[in-house]
């Protein structure tokens, strides 16, 4: 054989190592990017287990870890969206939300006993949300 062939084909044989390593890298990365949507599900009433403290039937829980906390947050049907489990939107880079108070509409009231009173804005406790949402938790 000549070495003009030999040459040759040592020259493919390299390209195709190089080749075969660069699209398993790229493999590699593709599947290391996160999935934006990893950290929210959809949840309803019908199926979840816990007090579900919803005036909707369904809502998408999601949780992100902004300035190393792990902040809970819900988007109704309707597109509002309410913090679960803290103060304020603490990202300026998401979607404004605002804290889920007492007099918003999409928080259940709690049933009452009717033998004895209860203050007006008794809510349906929001842990087993929050507890669902912590679990969904990701590296931002």
């Amino acid at each position: 054989m000549s070495t003009l062939k030999r040459n040759i084909i040592i020259t493919i044989m390299i390209i195709t190592v190089l080749i075969a390593t660069a699209i398993t890298l790229i493999f590699i990365n593709v599947s290391a990017i996160s999935d934006p949507y990893k950290n929210e599900l959809g949840f309803d009433q019908s199926t979840f287990v816990g007090q579900w403290p919803f005036t909707a039937d369904s809502v998408v829980i999601r949780c992100d870890k902004i300035n190393d906390k792990s902040i809970v947050s819900i988007i109704t049907l309707s597109g509002e969206r309410y913090i679960l489990n803290a103060d304020s939107n603490t990202d300026i880079d998401k979607p404004p939300m605002k804290t889920l108070s007492a007099k918003d509409t999409i928080w259940r009231d709690t049933e009452t006993d009717k033998n004895y009173l209860s203050p007006a804005d008794a809510k349906v406790s929001k842990d087993d949300i929050i507890d669902a949402g912590l679990k969904l938790c990701t590296k931002a």
